[in-house]
């Protein structure tokens, strides 16, 4: 056999043979980085998980709490109370309550022992007020405060329920917030306050916190768990404690989910235009509807009263900026 680049035929009278090495783009050094590179990509994502589906996301709400909204009379008690956000948002154009996946939106009166639509304002309070907001002009915003503790599970959401029937994709909601000037003294140690969370029909759960460590320095903490029986059993958590948590100003909170028994469920939150967490993996995947969403709450430890601020509600079907892409600190005009 000839070497390659020989001629098929060479003639007798030849006393050499010249060899011709075939001319190429790329030198067996160059493919061979090139190969590495993408073997470490590969065994990259698959430890990652690949991101999660985008598409040009749509915004579903949008309020400000501005124009002739109004909060309607607490109804239908319990051990807690409904009650409605009522109007359309002039700055918006969007109507109260927000539908999402089928569903309506309430808040939760919830003082957690028996009450009338005359008592539970003793308990836990909501009121829209106007007050100077993120971009520090008078605006209008939803105020919410726990009063009064009826027993441990005291606390004011507004309740998104979606229909369980309902086709579930990914979401994506934001929000300014405002924490009270003595947030961490009314906490103390080695405490904590629920931000935002969601639950499913099987009483599985997200749930995003800011915690205290036994120096009352605040940090951020997300987990999944399962409160169908007994204690709470943990599927996941995480920590966070070099991204600032303000105190008595307003921040800009994002999160989005994207549910997945595979690798490439997903759970990201930013503040202030900072990642504090994008984790891939299992998020709570299955058959399982989520039937609440908790979408801004007051539910903490410590002492009373308790309370914050919301202004600028938005959601989405999807990150509104680009894929992991916070929308950061812009505040709506």
């Amino acid at each position: 056999m000839l070497p390659v680049g020989a001629a098929p035929f060479a003639q007798p009278e030849l006393t050499a043979l010249r060899i011709v090495r075939p001319k190429t783009s790329l030198s067996t050094r160059t493919l061979g980085l090139i190969a590495g590179i993408c073997l470490y990509l590969g065994t990259l994502f698959l430890v990652l998980g690949s991101p999660s589906p985008s598409h040009a996301a749509t915004l579903l709400f949008k309020s400000s709490f501005e124009g002739s909204l109004l909060l309607g009379e607490p109804y239908d008690c319990k051990t807690s109370c409904w009650q409605d956000v009522k109007g359309a948002d002039s700055a918006t154009g969007y109507s109260w309550p927000p539908q999402i996946w089928q569903g309506s939106g309430q808040l939760q009166l919830l003082a957690d022992t028996p009450v009338t639509p005359n008592t539970v304002s003793s308990y836990v309070f909501n009121e829209i007020q106007s007050v100077a907001g993120p971009r520090g002009q008078q605006t209008s915003v939803l105020y919410s405060e726990i009063r009064k503790r009826g027993s441990g599970a005291t606390q004011v959401p507004y309740l998104l329920t979606p229909s369980a029937t309902a086709l579930q994709g990914d979401l994506y909601v934001s929000y300014w917030i405002k924490l009270q000037p003595d947030f961490l003294e009314k906490l103390g140690p080695n405490n904590w306050w629920v931000l935002f969370e969601w639950k499913t029909n099987a009483q599985q759960r997200l749930i995003t916190y800011i915690l205290v460590d036994r120096l009352t320095r605040p940090y951020w903490h997300l987990k999944t768990d399962d409160l169908s029986a007994g204690p709470a059993r943990s599927f996941w958590e995480i920590t966070n404690h070099t991204a600032p948590v303000p105190v008595g100003q307003w921040f800009k909170f994002e999160f989005f989910w994207h549910r997945s028994s595979q690798r490439d469920g997903r759970a990201w939150q930013a503040i202030n235009g900072q990642v504090v967490f994008d984790r891939f993996g299992p998020l709570l995947g299955g058959n399982d509807p989520i039937d609440r969403i908790m979408l801004t709450q007051v539910y903490a430890g410590g002492s009373l009263p308790l309370y914050q601020w919301v202004d600028d509600i938005e959601i989405w079907d999807g990150f509104p900026c680009g894929d992991g892409t916070p929308c950061g600190t812009t505040v709506p005009r």
